[in-house]
């Protein structure tokens, strides 16, 4: 959202999201995944109930309803491959991507993530990234007995990885039984490479609808901060990324209410859609929140409640409280809030000059997740 001021008056520009359609739940799920693979950000709304058992409103931002339409029609006129092909597809809500380093921090964001999949029903895969030398290495070197070496070096690199695997899932699978979550598909990959270029690019054909990560390296000794590979991915991810401060949770079940920080974006109305979606299975209350900076702006409230409208509008029955704060500094109102409302995840959306930037900030970043300790969702609004 938008404000400017013309003559003394103040106008509130949002992004509007527009019906395209009401269908049947299966058949608006094939159509949301058509859209999707266009690029076409879409929600599924139902008046009656969070999780839509009849028939759903299909919305799209209003930039999108001329393409989303041409695009419906053509599904509707040719059902046969184009459906089979999005059916198959719909698998990808139910996917979860772990990318570990076999660290204990690794671990715990893996047992999150099956705790997390057994409400979804979801396939849980996990991720290792090894680095390979040789793509270091010049096609011209002249020692021939030292390409010898890194070809065995390699080799050895990769047996672990592998060997380490092994063990990591046979650990998660004990974990599982023990709990009662036999049923959770675990599966692997293993790729070589730089970690950030792969994971990002795995997750292109992958597809999962979350990456869960824990938030440091094996090398990095401050267990609280970001570490490099989550921060990158973080970043440059097309798909929403939960970070897990190590020593902070160890199930969804420990979740019982959640920060959305707004800066007041365009995206915030997209974003929460998706997020109302993503927790709706969780029985999770979210807070919508804006921290003024010293003093409240004229306009803030106004584009508070007019985001507070929208959503009850769209969600009746959806457990969700807005809030507009004053604080000389952002991160104390963050921490403050948090405190007094028994926050356990805060969750925000990544956009030019958005509340993420400042956050990420080295002094600020450290603040947060050393003192607070609390799991970060993250959207990308650009991507």
């Amino acid at each position: 959202m938008h404000t400017f001021t013309k003559g003394g008056l103040m106008k509130t520009i949002k992004e509007r999201i527009i019906t395209v359609g009401h269908f049947a739940w299966s058949r608006a799920m094939i159509l949301q995944i058509m859209l999707q693979d266009c690029g076409i950000d879409c929600f599924l709304v139902s008046k009656e109930t969070l999780l839509p058992r009849g028939y759903v409103d299909l919305r799209v931002r209003e930039n999108d309803v001329q393409e989303s339409l041409r695009i419906i029609s053509e599904s509707l006129q040719n059902r046969g491959l184009a459906k089979e092909q999005a059916v198959l597809k719909m698998l990808a809500i139910r996917r979860i991507l772990v990318p570990v380093d076999f660290s204990g921090i690794s671990f715990d964001a893996c047992r999150f993530a099956l705790s997390l999949a057994a409400k979804y029903k979801a396939e849980v895969k996990l991720l290792h990234v090894f680095y390979n030398p040789a793509i270091d290495v010049s096609p011209y070197a002249d020692h021939y007995s030292y390409q010898i070496k890194l070809v065995e070096s390699l080799r050895e690199i990769e047996k672990s990885a592998r060997e380490n695997m092994v063990k990591l899932q046979y650990k998660l699978k004990t974990w599982c039984i023990k709990q009662g979550l036999e049923n959770i598909s675990i599966s692997v990959k293993l790729l070589n490479g730089f970690s950030t270029d792969e994971i990002l690019e795995y997750s292109k054909t992958y597809r999962p609808a979350l990456i869960v990560m824990g938030t440091r390296g094996l090398t990095l000794n401050n267990y609280k901060a970001f570490g490099r590979v989550t921060n990158t991915i973080i970043e440059n991810s097309k798909i929403p990324v939960l970070a897990l401060p190590f020593g902070s949770i160890k199930s969804i079940e420990e979740i019982h209410s959640l920060m959305y920080a707004t800066d007041f974006d365009p995206s915030d109305y997209s974003v929460l859609n998706r997020l109302i979606q993503m927790l709706a299975p969780l029985n999770i209350k979210i807070h919508c929140v804006h921290i003024s900076f010293v003093e409240k702006k004229p306009w803030d409230s106004v584009k508070l409640n007019e985001l507070k409208e929208h959503i009850e509008s769209e969600y009746q029955d959806v457990d969700i409280t807005f809030d507009n704060l004053v604080s000389d500094n952002i991160v104390n109102g963050i921490e403050t809030y948090i405190r007094d409302n028994n926050i356990d995840a805060l969750a925000v959306t990544t956009h030019k000059r958005s509340l993420l930037e400042k956050i990420f900030t080295p002094s600020i970043s450290h603040k947060i997740f050393s003192e607070t300790g609390k799991p970060l969702l993250v959207f990308n609004a650009d991507k």
